[in-house]
């Protein structure tokens, strides 16, 4: 709801990133790294990974099933990732003014490397947590339906806050802001690396959660990512 101007320059600051982000293969490359956010010390552990994956046949079902899904296909389209990307998608859809939407539709085209690779690093990276999810959920004695269900939104909600996500509960006030625009236009995920780092230090100083995972959160979020 800013005035015209402001939201002028919004946009011409969204389309600088764009630009910047035209089919940038680094990006892209780095994007992978993110298939790792999924593994855990519990029942994704890296040897139960490791067990997922070398069962063929139904790794390769789960990462289709996970590819094919809605939840997956909106991200790819720009409307479920990073705040830059998903304004520049919601632009193309709104605008009246066709060269605008025209040069907004090519910058849009130009995520397609970080999507593929995005997408590919939740299929590849949580098929193995689905998978172990749902053995997981059986064996507390939940149906076939219901273990598939539990894990389904397991995985969701492990996705949304561990990938990049423009959903407005998982961003910032400071992601939010016009300022945020100029300041956080490549630190979106950093940031959220950050919060989730800050969460694990503050549950470990509290004597909240498991003390490993914790541990493990911070060194990894700090370090790999």
């Amino acid at each position: 709801n800013a005035d015209r101007l402001t939201n002028g320059f919004t946009n011409w600051l969204n389309n600088s990133v764009g630009a910047i982000m035209f089919m940038n293969t680094k990006s892209a490359t780095l994007q992978l790294l993110s298939m790792l956010n999924y593994i855990n010390h519990r029942e994704n552990n890296p040897l139960a990974v490791a067990k997922a994956v070398l069962n063929v046949k139904q790794y390769s079902k789960d990462v289709y099933t996970i590819l094919s899904s809605p939840k997956i296909k909106r991200r790819f389209a720009g409307e479920g990732r990073g705040v830059n990307e998903a304004e520049i998608s919601s632009a193309v859809s709104g605008s009246t003014n066709k060269m605008s939407a025209m040069i907004s539709y090519l910058l849009k085209i130009g995520f397609t490397p970080t999507r593929a690779a995005d997408a590919a690093a939740i299929g590849l990276g949580g098929a193995p947590y689905y998978r172990n999810k749902i053995n997981a959920y059986k064996k507390e004695g939940l149906s076939d339906k219901e273990a598939e269900t539990r894990a389904w939104d397991d995985f969701s909600e492990t996705t949304e806050k561990f990938q990049q996500s423009s959903d407005p509960m998982l961003i910032s006030q400071q992601q939010a802001s016009v300022l945020g625009r100029f300041i956080l236009a490549f630190q979106n995920t950093p940031m959220q690396y950050t919060r989730l780092m800050k969460k694990a230090g503050l549950d470990i100083i509290n004597g909240r959660g498991d003390l490993k995972t914790n541990i493990s959160k911070i060194m990894y979020y700090g370090a790999v990512q």
